[in-house]
């Protein structure tokens, strides 16, 4: 469902003469994101003890992200190189910018999104950023002391936007696309994941409140943009991943709305979502400058149909990516086993501190 979002709304959204009804793919992100924290989060509080947590866990990450993104990069970063017509791309970062996932520093410096087609993927800059770190954060902070750590982190992301709110261009981009400023997004995810693996939370109790959170956020955020639009930029993030975090707790614990997600249609998406989400811009951008000879718009009818002719091929493009590269590596990766000797990390590092201060 969120990859349909950032589709359409880069399709008939943010385009010259698109339609703004139709862009909200920026909420499809934070829920992308929100979702990332409370997967990942929830998947290593569980598995946090295995004695080769860290090994099974990245490279199993790795081979789950990197053979499409790799491939898809490398040839899209080509073809933007030698058809800049079609791109519209003033600004071009190298290529290895991309391959390790520092191209966000480069949107900052030059506050530019880069080539248009390879746009998307500083959202995957972030989960990069953020695989390095949380990892050792979850399995070595006892769960005691985790929620209070997950919301000073939260909170310092908001400042941090605060701080860089309607400083400069390079100084949007970075609250944009810099993992402490959106790292709210995320924990907010990851709180809801360590709830869960704690126990103790009587989710039928709250399931009105989860399931009405998605609209209270989106009148929040509406009255927000409407009476403060220098605070929007800040506290909007919060506000709608508070929303996604409530929605998907209701989904997982069995609320009404959870049945739609047996649509074979979202079941497509949902597999083939991350090929599909990589490819979708060089596959717009290829299909204008194919049959029209210029960059993706949407000024006359003949461009509104190259766009929803543009919808199947992704879905092709990014299932044929799926079968023939993620999926194969992913069953690899699965290769790698959870040890079944276990280890408590975090009560060896206590310990650890313990004598530490003892033998001073």
């Amino acid at each position: 469902m969120m990859t349909l979002l950032v589709v359409v709304s880069h399709f008939f959204g943010e385009l010259p003469h698109g339609l703004r009804a139709v862009m909200f793919g920026w909420v499809a992100v934070d829920m992308f994101f929100v979702m990332s924290g409370y997967l990942i989060g929830k998947l290593i509080l569980e598995r946090k003890d295995h004695a080769n947590f860290f090994q099974v866990f990245y490279v199993r990450r790795c081979l789950r992200i990197i053979p499409p993104y790799a491939l898809v990069t490398v040839l899209v970063w080509c073809l933007v190189e030698m058809l800049p017509a079609w791109t519209d791309t003033p600004v071009q970062f190298p290529l290895w910018s991309y391959l390790s996932f520092t191209q966000t520093f480069f949107m900052i410096d030059q506050a530019s999104i880069g080539a248009h087609w390879l746009a998307p993927t500083w959202t995957l800059a972030v989960e990069e950023h953020f695989y390095l770190i949380i990892p050792a954060v979850l399995v070595f902070t006892p769960l005691r002391r985790l929620t209070g750590w997950l919301i000073g982190a939260g909170l310092v992301a908001i400042i941090l936007r605060a701080l860089l709110a309607g400083t400069r261009p390079s100084a949007e981009y970075a609250s944009l696309v810099l993992l402490p400023a959106r790292a709210d997004i995320l924990v907010l995810g990851l709180l809801g994941a360590v709830a869960m693996v704690r126990g103790g939370v009587d989710w039928a109790r709250w399931m009105i409140w989860l399931r009405a959170s998605p609209l209270v956020a989106l009148v929040a955020v509406g009255a927000l943009q409407m009476l403060s639009p220098t605070l929007f930029p800040v506290f909007s993030p919060t506000l709608v991943a508070a929303g996604c975090a409530g929605y998907l707790l209701a989904i997982v614990h069995g609320a009404p709305e959870a049945r739609v997600y047996h649509s074979p249609i979202l079941r497509f998406l949902g597999t083939n979502s991350y090929c599909i989400y990589l490819t979708h811009m060089p596959v717009l951008g290829l299909m204008h400058g194919g049959l029209l000879g210029a960059a993706p718009d949407l000024a006359t009818p003949v461009q509104g149909l190259v766009s929803l002719a543009a919808l199947p091929v992704t879905l092709l493009v990014g299932w044929g990516l799926t079968k023939s590269l993620e999926e194969p590596a992913m069953d690899y990766g699965r290769r790698w086993r959870w040890s079944d000797v276990m280890i408590k990390r975090a009560q060896l590092h206590s310990a650890s501190r313990l004598r530490g201060l003892v033998t001073k």
